[in-house]
């Protein structure tokens, strides 16, 4: 059953290092490397691979084309001179050292240019009523909330990665020592080795949370720095600039990229901002009603009215949904 579900990999493979692939096969690509970890090294081998082919442009196949044909008019008029098989095995080493010569210049033309690429940044953007996923070039894989947008290069450098992000992400970052991965918010650093975790910084909230499932990461804020361990949660103050550390709910802060949000016990005011980026909606309701607190599910593929007929049952609320505007009175 397996070898029918990855029957067309190489296909899919073939598509993601060409930057074709589809979220489809993203989505085939994670099952794939989920399933043998020596997938996920043999994929960007494989996208190496081809980044730095690319690099062999018509100009200098041209110019191996002219110097093979020159080389070759002066060996035939050379030999017509030449004669017993030790003048032929001159102009044969000549052939031979001018080609090696020929394609070692290729090869260092291709490591330079490859040294010296201009690296591309690329931006992705879930708008509201989306979720998306996307592999960064070290193998790293981040799903990307509703109406947040993640910015990244096309390839990192040698000493560090670094993205921005706006909004809701999850991270699972591939480990390496040696070149540190940091998540840039508008307000603090995320820096991490190799691990899974979630940051959340909307710019209408003064909160940024981040959320550490595995691994072990650094929470720097000017010069002031926090270690987060697995099942702790950092909250940012803004406004004040206080740090709060203590235990989180992982089901609470990581489901939402299966398209489940859990809530216990929040305003609804926290609630009905996440009802508006999911579905793409905008709620008029009483100010009074901000602070009100209720626990429950969000299910992001569920009926929108599913939720406000919850809702309704937890607080004395009327509801009116008209196309994408909901507007909630009290009773």
């Amino acid at each position: 059953m397996e070898s029918q579900k990855f029957s067309n990999i190489e296909l899919v493979i073939q598509r993601f290092v060409q930057g074709q692939a589809s979220v489809e096969d993203e989505k085939l690509l994670y099952s794939w490397i989920k399933e043998d970890p020596g997938n996920r090294k043999r994929l960007f081998q494989e996208k190496d691979i081809w980044e730095s082919a690319k690099l062999g442009t018509k100009q200098m196949n041209d110019l191996e084309l002219d110097q093979w044909l020159s080389l070759q008019e002066r060996t035939i008029s050379r030999k017509l001179r030449f004669s017993g098989i030790a003048d032929f095995l001159k102009v044969a080493a000549i052939i031979v050292i001018s080609l090696g010569l020929g394609w070692f210049g290729r090869y260092l033309y291709a490591q330079q240019s490859l040294i010296y690429k201009t690296v591309e940044m690329k931006t992705v953007e879930a708008t509201k009523g989306q979720l998306k996923e996307v592999f960064l070039a070290d193998g790293t894989h981040v799903w990307i909330n509703s109406d947040s947008e993640l910015s990244f290069p096309s390839r990192f450098d040698a000493s560090n990665r670094r993205v921005e992000l706006t909004g809701e992400a999850y991270f699972e970052v591939k480990a390496n020592e040696e070149k540190p991965f940091y998540v840039k918010t508008k307000s603090h650093t995320v820096k991490v080795v190799g691990t899974r975790f979630n940051v959340c910084e909307y710019p209408e909230s003064h909160i940024i949370e981040t959320t550490l499932e595995e691994g072990k990461v650094k929470i720097i804020t000017g010069n002031i720095v926090h270690d987060l361990l697995p099942g702790e949660q950092s909250s940012f103050n803004t406004e004040t600039s206080k740090v709060r550390i203590g235990e989180a709910d992982l089901e609470i802060f990581t489901t939402w990229k299966e398209g489940r949000y859990e809530f216990r016990n929040e305003p609804l005011s926290k609630i009905f901002q996440i009802v508006e980026r999911w579905w793409d909606v905008r709620i008029d309701y009483p100010e009074k009603l901000k602070n009100e607190r209720i626990s429950g599910v969000l299910r992001r593929y569920k009926p929108l009215e599913q939720h406000f007929e919850l809702i309704e049952q937890l607080l004395p609320i009327d509801y009116e949904i008209d196309s994408d505007e909901i507007t909630i009175t009290e009773q």
